[in-house]
């Protein structure tokens, strides 16, 4: 009951009630659900260790408490409960996932269901920009600025409802859909994959296109350059990218709005008041939701955002979330790239446990009665009591239940491909709480999860990397600004 619920939710908050009119909005239907789904899990919480055995829970619960500590340092009880009321239906879908996505079939049921949610909407939203369905709610007109300030047009751009209304924020979460859309790819399956998977990467890519986000192009550059890196290598994919850039601009997908640091000097003037304000409370922060009360625009990057807000406590613990998952995935791609082939169709645990004699006879007798047989293949270890004994009890066989990794590595590797389309967005995007960000933690976090099993995770290894890297990105958001300035 949970799962299905999880996934109900997922559809929900990306569609949004908020298009079916403003009555819907009030009605608050994404919070209610959202605790039915809570009570719902409650059973799955207490059955599967692997949301206990995942440093990302703890971090965001840690990462909860540090938005209500940013209230309480500045003597504003009341804002806790405000929030944490905007804040909780983001985090929210990110345990929801970790908690019920307890199988690889889950897994891949979420996951398509998200991309499914994002194609439901790509397809309302390409209907308002062709045919006028819902027009006001789904196109958004942009006025087109020269250097002195004056308008010089409009660019019309496509968008959703809800948390996606910003075109910005339609193209992060496409972009983080449609290396997730291939995981619904089969090997030799022709015609399925061109109508399950290619059809709807081109509607997902041709959305963002109408768009026009210049982070979504940067975003799309960087998950090209990865995807293309094992092939190509570093230094020809890195050409290709460049070339691929002044190919979208020749297209005009930003429509006409440059990406030059002139043409980004509003970000960097607030990427230096939010160091300002960070130096004015630099432990906790000067609160949630409140950089927009200390200047006018946002900090278009959700790393100042949050430092800025949250301090020291909250951006170390923000910056850890993404540093251990990205690290989590890498791991687990790399421990696939080392395992073994299987052979002798998964009998190979047999002779290795040296359960068959030179005669090529299995053993049997005492010596096999008072074993126990640890099998690492699932098919191997419903097999072998049949093979041994045909009655396993009497013979005190023991099949230990080892974990064995199978999450296909094509679906970790777009696991990464999406945290990497979130990341570079989130870099000139303002999106350090929205859903966006929690929806591809979950997936990611409950497939290393899956990959690791009940393995414990060892806790402390990414306090360093994690300081680390908030370090490095002080240093540079301080220089840029420097420059600039």
């Amino acid at each position: 009951m949970g799962f299905a619920l999880t996934i109900l939710y997922i559809v929900v908050t990306i569609i949004s009630p908020e298009q079916f009119g403003k009555d819907w909005a009030s009605y608050h239907v994404v919070m209610y659900l959202a605790a039915i789904t809570a009570l719902a899990s409650l059973p799955s919480m207490a059955t599967y260790r692997y949301w206990k055995n995942s440093i990302q829970t703890y971090l965001l619960v840690g990462f909860t408490i540090a938005i209500a500590l940013s209230e309480v340092a500045h003597g504003w009880l009341g804002g806790v409960v405000e929030s944490w009321r905007m804040f909780l239906p983001s985090a929210a879908i990110f345990f929801f996932i970790v908690v019920n996505v307890t199988t690889i079939r889950r897994l891949k049921i979420v996951t398509l269901a998200a991309v499914a949610s994002c194609l439901a909407v790509t397809v309302e939203a390409l209907c308002g920009y062709y045919a006028g369905f819902h027009g006001e709610m789904f196109v958004l007109q942009t006025n087109i600025s020269s250097p002195q300030e004056d308008v010089i047009g409009q660019l019309t751009r496509i968008r959703g409802t809800g948390f996606l209304s910003d075109p910005n924020d339609l193209a992060q979460i496409l972009l983080i859909a449609l290396p997730l859309a291939f995981i619904a790819w089969r090997r030799g399956r022709v015609v399925t994959n061109f109508f399950v998977v290619l059809m709807p990467a081109a509607l997902l890519l041709w959305t963002t296109y109408l768009t026009h986000s210049r982070g979504g192009l940067l975003a799309l550059t960087a998950v090209a350059l990865m995807a293309a890196r094992k092939k190509l290598g570093t230094s020809a994919s890195t050409a290709l990218a460049a070339v691929f850039i002044l190919g979208m601009l020749a297209l005009d997908f930003t429509g006409g709005r440059g990406i030059s640091a002139a043409d980004g000097s509003d970000r960097l003037e607030a990427w230096a008041n939010g160091l300002e304000m960070f130096k004015s409370a630099p432990l906790f922060g000067i609160g949630f939701n409140g950089f927009t009360d200390l200047y006018e625009i946002t900090a278009h990057n959700s790393f100042v955002l949050c430092l800025a807000e949250l301090g020291l406590l909250g951006s170390t613990l923000w910056v850890a979330l993404l540093v251990t998952t990205t690290s989590g995935l890498n791991r687990s791609i790399g421990a696939q790239k080392k395992r073994h082939p299987i052979k002798f169709f998964g009998l190979l645990p047999l002779f290795e446990a040296s359960y068959i004699n030179s005669a090529g006879a299995l053993t049997r007798g005492p010596a096999l009665s008072e074993g126990i047989i640890s099998m690492k293949y699932s098919a191997t270890r419903e097999v072998l009591p049949a093979m041994v004994c045909p009655d396993t009890t009497g013979a005190g066989i023991t099949i230990g239940p080892l974990h064995s990794p199978s999450v296909p590595q094509q679906w970790i590797v777009a696991m990464r491909l999406a945290l990497v389309a979130f990341i570079t967005t989130s870099w000139f995007l303002s999106r350090s709480y929205t859903t966006t960000m929690y929806l591809i933690l979950g997936l990611a976090t409950a497939t290393i999860a899956l990959q690791r099993g009940d393995k414990p995770n060892d806790r402390g290894h990414w306090i360093f990397s994690s300081i680390a890297v908030e370090v490095m990105l002080i240093v540079v958001i301080y220089g840029l600004v420097r420059l600039r300035h």
